[in-house]
Order: structure tokens, then sequence, then C-alpha cells
């Protein structure tokens, strides 16, 4: 009989910001590809599903991902969850999904790219981490 109980495990999380626009994103090594949740704000929510399947690009130089992408009617979260499924993609070579919720009520525009540049600050910061342990997720 096969063994059915969970053996994720995250294997990076991290924060940044405060208040508004703290963001999250937790990462978990499905052992073959990342299962990722970015959520934040004042109202963390599922807004919306990213996939992003890593392939040779087109030009022959490097690598690129072909990127599905599924939102909640009216959520934009998945304009942040594309760039951080597309780039972990394509730099771990491995299939990523990342569920993403970000919300936080009358929004002002500094805010809002606040909340996108921790969004590329965690995504940098995660590569990082993975790589400098050599982590293999596929």
């Amino acid at each position: 009989m096969p063994d059915n109980r969970l053996t994720n495990f995250p294997v990076w999380q991290g924060q940044e910001g405060e208040g508004r626009c703290q963001i999250s994103l937790i990462l978990t090594d499905t052992g073959n590809g990342l299962n990722g949740l970015l959520t934040g704000g004042g109202k963390p929510h599922i807004g919306g599903v990213v996939l992003a399947v890593p392939r040779p690009s087109l030009s022959g130089k490097g690598w690129s991902a072909d990127v599905y992408i599924t939102p909640v009617p009216g959520h934009k979260d998945v304009d942040v969850a594309r760039t951080v499924a597309d780039t972990l993609a394509r730099e771990l070579r491995c299939p990523v999904v990342v569920s993403a919720g970000i919300h936080t009520d009358q929004l002002r525009t500094e805010e809002l790219r606040e909340i996108i540049c921790h969004c590329e600050a965690l995504t940098q910061a995660a590569l990082s981490s993975l790589n400098s342990r050599k982590t293999k997720i596929n």
C-alpha cells in the first residue's frame, strides 16, 4: 500500500515590508517542482494561480518558461505571481506554481510600487538561498 502522508515541507520562506505592504512567500518542494504561496497586505487571500514550466529559449540561448495564468475574476494578484513563477522556473529549471492573494483597501500608488519591490526582493532572496544550498528541486 502506498504511503499517502504528506512529505512536502517548505524549502524557503520569507517576508518583506510591514503593515499594509507586508508580503510573504513560502516555497515548498514537491519533489518535481515548487509550489509557492504569495500573500500579503491587509486581506491575504487567493486571487489567482500561475504555473510556469521551463524550457530552452526559442532563440537557442538560455532558458524561458511557458506561463499559464488563472486569475480569480477581478483580481490582479497574478501580475506579481507571474513574475515570481516565471523567474523561479527559468532560474531553477523546474515547474513552479504560485498561488497569490495580496490585498490592501484603498492602496496608494506608492504602496503598490512598494509591494511589487517586495515581491521582487523575495524572489531574488529565494533564488539566492536555493542556489547556495544547491537544492535539487526537479
